[in-house]
């Protein structure tokens, strides 16, 4: 019987980081010693387009800080090719809401941090974390201040063990992996922060209509994930058969050339002309005078 949420779930992403105390920790353990979040205000996660033809943007989680940076929090359970366009123009759109009209502004921007969980690995990445800014292409430093900053946590390629966590981020990744399989409650005891992430997470902690839509989550979860590791199965049946289909026909070409290879080897030991030998054998007279 599990004991807590899958956070992979849309519902139950947004019930623990839905909790302020909680999101603070989080994204702390994230900009350890680059950003430390005070306070978060939660704010409207629907960015109406500026004209008719944009599309409409609507983030997971939306928050700002008391010094005006501001946090998009997103978890992406499908693989998509183009998520980091997605996370990208996300930021760029939280950057181009800051402008102002007027001579007196003077271009001053404020941070913007996207911080997106995906439950999958994209080609680009190296490790579980990949961090992405603007920076000089000569130097790879960073340039100027950072304003724009993208984090990737990928469940996927996370294989730490509970051992091996020493940063706070990588304790709560562990958590976040692992916890709608946990029996105890690791690294409660070790700090605050985990025990609001564990206690938040509780399924006994939702209320009745909380419950409801996680059970229903859960259910459309575990149908995709069924049906994307049959299709995942299907085609590598598929791709092993078309394999073995594709080498049998290249032994058999194989094997029918080394055959003319030794007739043409014993009509060259008779004496027979090489012209003949390779009318014969469909060899060139080169491949003739090298057996």
């Amino acid at each position: 019987m599990e004991k807590y949420v899958n956070i992979m779930l849309d519902s139950a992403f947004k019930t623990v980081f839905g909790v302020k105390q909680v999101a603070i920790d989080f994204i702390n353990a994230a900009l350890e010693g680059e950003h430390r979040v005070k306070d978060l205000t939660y704010l409207d996660k629907e960015i109406q387009p500026e004209v008719v033809e944009q599309r409409t943007v609507i983030f997971d989680l939306l928050c700002e800080d008391v010094d005006g940076s501001k946090f998009i929090l997103e978890m992406q359970n499908c693989p998509q090719r183009y998520f980091f366009n997605r996370g990208f123009y996300y930021l760029c759109k939280m950057v181009s809401r800051q402008g102002r009209t007027g001579d007196d502004w003077k271009y001053s921007l404020l941070p913007v941090y996207g911080i997106y969980l995906l439950n999958f690995s994209m080609p680009e990445f190296q490790s579980w974390r990949t961090d992405v800014v603007l920076a000089n292409e000569a130097t790879g430093k960073t340039f100027g201040e950072v304003k724009l900053k993208q984090i990737y946590l990928s469940f996927d390629l996370f294989n730490l063990s509970e051992e091996e966590c020493k940063t706070p981020l990588e304790n709560t990744i562990f958590i976040l992996k692992n916890m709608n399989l946990f029996d105890m409650s690791p690294f409660k005891e070790k700090n605050d922060a985990f025990k609001r992430l564990l206690d938040v997470s509780k399924l006994e902690a939702m209320t009745d209509h909380e419950r409801a839509v996680y059970e229903e989550n859960l259910k459309i979860y575990r149908d995709w994930r069924a049906t994307l590791e049959y299709a995942v199965e299907e085609a590598e049946e598929k791709g092993l058969k078309k394999g073995l289909e594709k080498g049998k026909m290249e032994g058999l070409e194989k094997g029918k050339a080394e055959e003319q290879r030794l007739i043409a080897a014993n009509f060259k030991k008779q004496g027979i002309n090489i012209e003949t030998i390779a009318q014969c054998t469909g060899l060139s007279v080169k491949e003739i005078d090298e057996l």
